[in-house]
């Protein structure tokens, strides 16, 4: 599907009887609201979604008018019933539960599940909760609330409700570069130590594992043991594997196997939790977790169990970074936890996979990972369900990652234990992070102590605890700050004393060399089998710069031998601010104020009136009163964060909210107002939405300085419906929000909107939908009308605004074009109106353009009479470039591609063909596009010339013309806009009554084709026109049943 939803649409034009229209068009990867997901929340309030477009909220039946907090930043929707926000601003509610773009890519919609898993910490579940297991290591239970009904209540008591949210596999000539062969060669495999693999199952009868795997528990609900997935079967293979040349780190060691992963890959937090304590409880020795979700503010309950399980198991747990990339601060949780010894990936080369998360863990500037190790193109045992990776023979497979690279240090963890049967998890971690190699062009965050060494960790006789210093977050400003000084050991396990020199090497968040940390005494000498302790201290007031400071204590002997480095960090806290806000003229009730930062898309709730935060620009909305019914809200659309700052939010200046529509039958189903700011290339958006309508006394008001129309949407929309129509009502005020807002339009003050449903109805639901457009191009709020029993769906609209239609169901997208209607009138409109085929976009969105050497084609096959863009389901698809007559480059998409072609110019020829299942339509069946075109290498993007025809008959709506009679069929020519574009000039019509087998010319009178009809009634018709501009442009499209004879 492609449509651009959020997109900015083309302007409007002057609204009249049959107004003017202009098309845009989406480009691929948009999510369209067939791609609609349902969200019931742990509340019983059910939401529903199109990527992060909100369509629709229905609160639970107990929960009256309960308004909802709706914010949407960088793709993410999160809903927040307006009496929850307290409860999160008070940290007694996990915000993941109001995430719904989260709980979709959990899998948590309603789609698949009847229930929202919770695990509650500290205190018992909510009520309407049902336990389903004890979590005893982290003093915590799973529960799960059933979505028919939400939780009833939170009652003071209840524990904190977190989200029991879904880890994932974290994907993206090993063994010699980590120095296995080494231990191999001092008879260190392994042998007699149990590695537990907490993933998706592991296959103990792969050759390459046959016999070693000592027990396995599935804690999944599938429990049938299996690894459907085959994750888990490859991270064993690289820790166990004992078959040549893909052997495992360590070839001998026992495996248990702990399935806490479903086949679709997902791993419930509370299955992980369980799935740990029953590996620490088997006796594992090293238990790997290749898994990873994203880590919260405070320490989350799958974090605590591996803390919790490492103290008192002595058990080590070796945790993937996470694949999160290149920015900093995004170590995934159980990654996070103190006692883990998480992993980061490193390429053959040395360098850093850019895929690997970095540091440091963001609430204290801890520095995660530990150490690296190899997780690009890992190749090991394949399972015989895989799904994932590149097959390499018939029981091998490469596969990418950090989960590729915590299994090396597994493996490596088992030599050493095999080595020193009596050592700790901690002891064995402080071993492989003191002894590993470090990349000099990376920073600890990056890599930690370094990629791991096995050699030098079974040489190693100098260890350090801890293995990181943490010297904390500092608060700003810096220049108070007080120096903080932790201890550090080092333990010699050798059997002569060593002198150690120290020293410190550091970085600054802009990577320069900074003196933020030093060390205390700088020579210290540890004695054979004891300690020696130094102290080290960080002062952020030595700092130039706010942000993430790291380092290493680095120790060598005598002669400059550096024995090992000890990371270090600290956190300077960038500027931030104490915020106080005034609520004037309040009605009694909740004081409740929600920022949200521009650029980073964070969330804070202000419950007592004060705030600490970092400088920046924010968006404010405060809602004041009862929970449930009238309310006021009061929005401050720009506050500038710089310094110290009150903040008035006065609610005395708001006025009325109120919206009826003309019809006294109709009955209000969804107000809203949502305020969208746009802060260069950032755009967020907050929003009040109120299920039943705005109740009587709501308010609204303004707060702060206006904005220039061009930084500031305000919309105001209210649906409602009566027996006989739909009532969409949407208004857009730009730069301010407006002191109250009232309107009761007359039906004389409205446009009356026929849209007939051309589709064939598959059974199942059908919406149309639509939203409002500003002058300046944005989209408003949705609105929807189901249209599942009617084939004329009638709605009333405001006039005077942009609109922008749109029709779906599961099979199809169709979307209108922009228009603007004038009261009074009645216009007609349709959509999937045959002959369907391709359309071009007009507006914004082009069609073919060419960068550099770059061309991109982007096409809507599936178009009406109309000229609407259409999308549909497709059995097969291929778009393909052509240059001189040799293929550049294809796809399996449906008209669209990026393709890179050669300098310089070229004759090339566009293809893109699609087919579709009967049981889809029986119509258009197969759609065929050929655009032959010159082109040379451009300095910019530019537009290139493009052109389609739009089969225009006069059918009736399910695609028929009477057999045996003559039907006209002209010809409409859409081209690309913003480029000179010649129109085509010669036309050639062909027909075919046997899905093209055979084709017949047809006559052409200048822009129209005569087609005989000369076959009986049920009988396909096809169509072919070719078309050239005299030139070297060339079209040739082919529908296949175009439509058929009656």
């Amino acid at each position: 599907m492609a449509l651009a939803l959020t997109a900015a649409l083309v302007a409007a034009v002057p609204a009249h009887a049959a107004p003017d229209r202009t098309r845009h068009g989406g480009g691929p990867g948009e999510a369209s609201p067939t791609d609609r997901k349902t969200v019931t929340l742990v509340t019983g309030d059910r939401v529903v979604l199109a990527g992060d477009r909100l369509l629709s909220i229905t609160p639970a039946a107990h929960r009256g008018n309960v308004p909802f907090q709706v914010t949407r930043h960088g793709g993410r929707l999160h809903v927040v019933p307006a009496d929850v926000a307290g409860k999160l601003a008070e940290g007694r509610v996990d915000r993941r539960l109001f995430d719904v773009t989260g709980l979709v890519e959990a899998g948590y919609d309603d789609a698949h599940r009847d229930t929202v898993p919770v695990i509650v910490s500290g205190g018992r579940p909510p009520s309407g909760a049902r336990v389903a297991d004890a979590l005893p290591t982290v003093d915590a239970v799973a529960a799960e609330v059933p979505k028919a009904t939400g939780w009833r209540d939170l009652p003071e008591g209840t524990g904190k409700v977190w989200l029991d949210g879904m880890a994932r596999p974290l994907l993206d000539r090993s063994t010699a570069q980590v120095g296995a062969p080494v231990a191999w060669a001092a008879g260190l495999t392994g042998a007699g130590v149990t590695v537990a693999v907490v993933d998706t199952g592991v296959e103990g009868d792969h050759p390459d594992l046959a016999g070693r795997e000592v027990a396995g528990r599935d804690f999944t609900h599938e429990q049938d043991g299996i690894d459907h997935y085959g994750h888990g079967t490859h991270v064993a293979a690289t820790i166990a594997g004992h078959r040549a040349p893909y052997r495992g780190v360590a070839p001998d060691a026992r495996l248990l196997d702990a399935k806490v992963c479903d086949r679709r890959g997902f791993c419930p937090e509370s299955t992980i939790i369980e799935g740990m304590r029953w590996a620490a409880e088997q006796g594992a020795d090293v238990v790997n977790v290749s898994l990873g979700l994203v880590a919260s503010d405070d320490v989350d309950p799958v974090e605590a169990a591996v803390d919790a399980l490492s103290a008192s198991h002595g058990t080590l747990f070796v945790v993937s970074a996470g694949n999160t990339g290149d920015q900093a601060a995004t170590v995934l949780s159980p990654g996070t936890a103190d006692s883990a010894l998480t992993v980061g990936a490193v390429h053959r080369d040395e360098s850093l996979a850019d895929f690997s998360s970095r540091g440091p863990r963001p609430a204290d500037g801890a520095v995660k990972p530990d150490i690296t190790a190899p997780g690009v193109d890992i190749v090991a045992a394949k399972p015989s369900t895989q799904v994932l990776g590149t097959p390499v023979g018939e029981h091998h497979m490469a596969l990418s990652g950090t989960s590729m690279a915590a299994p090396h240090v597994a493996g490596a963890a088992a030599l050493l234990a095999q080595r020193h049967p009596d050592w700790t998890g901690a002891r064995l971690k402080a071993a492989l992070t003191a002894s590993a190699r470090p990349n000099p062009a990376l920073g600890v965050h990056e890599q930690g102590s370094g990629r791991l060494d096995i050699a030098a960790a079974l040489a190693a006789t100098v260890t350090s605890e801890p293995t990181s210093v943490v010297l904390g977050r500092h608060e700003w400003p810096h220049d108070d700050d007080v120096p903080t000084t932790k201890p550090l050991a080092y333990r010699n396990d050798g059997a002569q004393p060593v002198t150690l020199d120290l020293a410190v090497q550091a970085r600054g968040p802009a990577g320069a060399e900074q003196p933020v940390f030093s060390v205390s005494p700088t020579r210290v000498t540890v004695p054979a089998g004891g300690t020696a302790e130094v102290a080290v201290t960080g002062d952020a007031r030595q700092g130039s710069v706010d942000g993430a400071y790291s380092g290493s204590v680095v120790a060598t002997e005598a002669g400059g031998a550096v024995v090992l480095r000890t990371p270090v960090g600290l956190h300077r806290e960038v500027k931030s601010h104490p915020v106080t806000f005034a609520y004037p003229g309040a009605p009694e009730g909740r004081q409740l104020t929600l920022l949200l930062n521009m650029v980073t898309g964070a969330q804070t709730y202000v419950r007592d009136g004060t705030a600490r935060l970092p400088e920046g620009d924010y968006v404010v909305q405060a809602l004041l009163g009862p929970e449930r019914g009238p309310h006021t809200m009061v929005f401050r659309p720009h506050l500038r964060v710089e310094a110290a700052t009150h903040v008035v939010l006065d609610a005395r200046t708001a006025g009325p909210l109120e919206v009826v529509a003309p019809d006294p039958t109709a009955t209000p189903d969804l107000h809203r107002l949502v305020v969208e700011r746009r802060l260069g290339e950032h755009t967020a958006s907050v929003a009040v939405h109120h299920p039943g309508g705005f109740p009587p006394g709501t308010r609204v008001g303004h707060a702060g300085p206006s904005l220039p129309a061009g930084e500031l949407d305000v919309f105001v929309a209210a649906q409602s419906a009566s027996p006989s129509a739909a009532y969409w009502l949407g208004w857009a005020v730009q730069g301010r929000v407006p002191d109250g807002f009232v309107r009761r339009p007359r039906e004389s003050d409205l446009a009356k909107v026929r849209t007939t449903i051309a589709l064939k109805s598959s059974g199942g639901p059908r919406d149309l939908g639509g939203h409002v457009v500003t002058p300046s191009g944005r989209a408003g709020p949705m609105f929807f009308t189901d249209v599942t029993s009617t084939p004329v769906a009638t709605r009333y609209t405001t006039p005077d605004i942009g609109w922008r239609a749109l029709f779906f169901d599961e099979r199809f997208l169709m979307s209108g074009n922009e228009e603007r209607y004038g009261a009074g009138l009645t216009y007609d409109r349709s959509f999937g109106a045959p002959v369907i085929g391709p359309v071009m976009y007009s507006g914004d969105y082009p069609n073919l353009t060419r960068a550099g050497n770059e061309i991109a084609l982007s096409l809507s096959l599936f178009g009406d009479r109309e000229g609407n863009e259409g999308y549909s389901r497709t059995t097969s698809a291929r778009t393909a470039l052509y240059r001189d007559g040799e293929l550049v480059g294809e796809n399996d998409s449906a008209g669209h591609g990026v393709f890179r072609v050669p300098r310089g110019p070229g004759l090339f020829r566009a293809r893109a063909e699609v087919t579709r299942a009967p049981e889809v339509s029986d119509l258009s069946t197969h759609i065929v596009v050929d655009w032959t075109f010159r082109s040379d290498t451009t300095t910019r993007e530019q537009r290139l010339p493009m052109s389609v025809v739009r089969f225009t008959p006069a059918l009736d709506h399910a695609g028929s013309a009477p057999a045996y009679q003559p039907l006209t069929v002209p010809l409409v020519v859409d081209r690309q806009r913003g480029v000179d574009n010649p129109p085509l000039r010669h036309f050639r019509v062909d027909v075919s009554y046997d899905d093209g087998q055979s084709w017949t010319s047809l006559p052409v009178f200048g822009r129209a084709a005569l087609v005989g009809n000369r076959a009986e009634p049920g009988t396909f018709v096809s169509l072919r026109v070719q078309a050239d501009d005299g030139r070297y442009r060339k079209l040739s499209q082919t529908v296949i049943r175009a439509y058929r004879l009656r």
